[in-house]
C-alpha cells in the first residue's frame, strides 16, 4: 500500500483536530532522539465498542518548534491547543524570541490544570539546550522523559519503547520505533488503530505525515 502522506509547513499550522466522541481513543508515542524529537499517534477514535472514525488527528503544531497532542476528550483537545497555541504565539510578540520548551511546559501545565475536563498530553519540542519530551497530567505535572507512551494501548507500547527508544537514536529509527511501538498497541488494544499520524520536530521546525497503514514506518 502506498503511504497517504500530507506534509504540513513549517510555519504555524491551523488544521482543525477532530473530536471523536471518546473519552479515550488509541496510543500516542514521543521520542528525544539525537536529531530532533518524533511524536506518532494512531488515527482511530471509538465510542464504546463502535469504531467513529479512522482519521482523527491527535497531533498539532503549537510552537515554530514543538507540537502536542492527546488521546483524551478530545472535543477539550482542539480547544486546549488552540490555547496554547495563543500562549506562545503572545510570548513570541512580547519578548522578541519564542518560549523555551520548560517554559512551554509550564505554561501549558497550568492551563491545563484550570480546566474542568482534561486529559494526558504528550508535548515535544526543540530548543537551544536540545530535544525534549513531556508528559503533562490533569492535575498540572510535569513529566520529561526521553519517551513517553499515553492512551488506552499505553502498557503495550511503553513496552517496546523500553527496550529500543534511546536518545541517541536517528530520526529514521526512531520513525520505525514508534511504528513498532503503535503496531503492538493496534494488535492488543481495539481502541488503537493502524492509521497514524507522525510529527517529526527539528531546530528547522514542525514537519507533520499521514499514513494510511503503520506498517509503511516499519
Amino acid at each position: 500500500m502506498t503511504a497517504r502522506r500530507l506534509r504540513i509547513s513549517r510555519s504555524r499550522a491551523e488544521e482543525p483536530l477532530t473530536d471523536g466522541g471518546s473519552e479515550t481513543a488509541g496510543t500516542l508515542v514521543g521520542i528525544a532522539t539525537r536529531d530532533g524529537v518524533l511524536l506518532a499517534a494512531d488515527t482511530r477514535t471509538s465510542q464504546g465498542t463502535v469504531v467513529r472514525s479512522e482519521r482523527v488527528q491527535k497531533l498539532a503544531q503549537v510552537h515554530p518548534t514543538a507540537a502536542m497532542g492527546s488521546t483524551d476528550h478530545l472535543g477539550v483537545m482542539q480547544s486546549f491547543v488552540r490555547t496554547i497555541r495563543l500562549e506562545a504565539d503572545r510570548y513570541e510578540t512580547d519578548r522578541g524570541d519564542p518560549m523555551t520548551l520548560p517554559e512551554l511546559s509550564t505554561v501549558a501545565a497550568e492551563k491545563l490544570r484550570e480546566e474542568s475536563e482534561s486529559g494526558t498530553f504528550v508535548l515535544g519540542g526543540v530548543d537551544a539546550d536540545g530535544s525534549h519530551v513531556f508528559c503533562l497530567r490533569p492535575d498540572g505535572g510535569v513529566l520529561e522523559d526521553e519517551f513517553v507512551a499515553v492512551g488506552s494501548g499505553q502498557a503495550v507500547a511503553t513496552g517496546v519503547l523500553e527496550a529500543e527508544a534511546t536518545d541517541s537514536l536517528p530520526m529514521a529509527e526512531a520513525r520505525r520505533v514508534a511504528g513498532r511501538a503503535l503496531a503492538s498497541s493496534a494488535e492488543r488494544d481495539a481502541l488503537t488503530g493502524v492509521g497514524v499520524r507522525i510529527a517529526e520536530i527539528t531546530a528547522a521546525g514542525v514537519e507533520t505525515a499521514d499514513y494510511e497503514s503503520v506498517d509503511e514506518l516499519l
